[in-house]
């Protein structure tokens, strides 16, 4: 499930129920087209990765951890305790771990609880944007395209993936 559901949008914007299956196929382009902008899904989804401890450290491939569920060093096949987590990061305590395989289990993503409200006014927004758009081309007017506004490229770009 979203963490900004269509029915929230619907609720925020007051949609009429005769456009519904419109709006809604409009609202899920717009949810795809920020998760690609963003490089990053915003559902709050189970991950398993294999990671190689350096300086200490390991990195998530994705931001904005929920629940840390299990680090397992492949080298001896037992748990990893004590590691310190922000963000991305994975701080190891013991200095036994340097240049180990460890198999992280976690979620990351957004949950309604949490998401942040600049990247809910970004979807109310780019969905006004993409309305828009579609009652154009509805109309057959010419000067239909679909650009991003720098304001809200702006709020994107705070959330963006960031490469290490």
């Amino acid at each position: 499930m979203h963490p900004f559901p269509f029915e929230e949008l619907q609720k925020i914007l007051e949609l009429k129920d005769t456009e519904l299956i419109t709006d809604e196929l409009l609202f899920n382009s717009v949810m795809t087209t920020l998760e690609k902008k963003l490089g990053y899904s915003l559902e709050d989804k189970n991950y398993n990765e294999i990671q190689t401890v350096k300086d200490h450290k390991v990195y998530t491939d994705n931001d904005n951890i929920t629940e840390m569920i299990n680090i397992i060093d492949m080298n001896t096949k037992e748990r990893v305790p004590n590691c310190i987590i922000n963000g991305r990061e994975i701080f190891l305590l013991s200095t036994e771990y340097e240049d180990h395989v460890l198999f992280l289990n976690y979620n990351a993503g957004f949950t309604p609880e949490d998401f942040p409200a600049d990247l809910k006014e970004v979807i109310i927004k780019l969905f006004l944007l993409k309305k828009k758009e579609f009652i154009k081309t509805q109309n057959h007017e010419d000067d239909y395209s679909f650009e991003i506004p720098q304001d809200i490229q702006n709020i994107i770009n705070l959330y963006r993936r960031k490469t290490l």
